[in-house]
């Protein structure tokens, strides 16, 4: 780099930072107030009524999936009571336990 492409270098960053440091200033000044004076808003809810509305309902819709959770545990405990009386299991159950009984 030759010493003309570091002083254009270095006044370009310089103009840069100078342009984004008046920007920055211009935007504080204008952004203040006086405290006493300001009486503030309230907000519009008409617009956020609806999103709201579809977030209740999509967590509903998840609350209704986990209850759908314990049916299929559920009706797995009852496959599991169903298969534990069959004939071959019960003889097996019968067996083990009519030894442990007899003592």
């Amino acid at each position: 780099m030759s010493a003309l492409e570091i002083i254009l270098w270095l006044a370009s960053i310089a103009a840069l930072s100078t342009y984004l440091y008046l920007k920055h200033r211009q935007r504080m000044r204008s952004q203040r107030y006086e405290p006493a004076a300001w009486t503030g808003k309230g907000i519009d809810v008409t617009k956020l009524r609806p999103t709201v509305e579809d977030v209740r309902r999509a967590q509903l819709a998840a609350r209704r999936s986990a209850r759908g959770m314990l049916v299929h545990r559920s009706l797995l405990g009852l496959a599991r009571q169903t298969v534990a009386h069959l004939a071959y299991f019960r003889d097996r159950q019968s067996e083990e336990h009519a030894s442990a009984h007899a003592r």
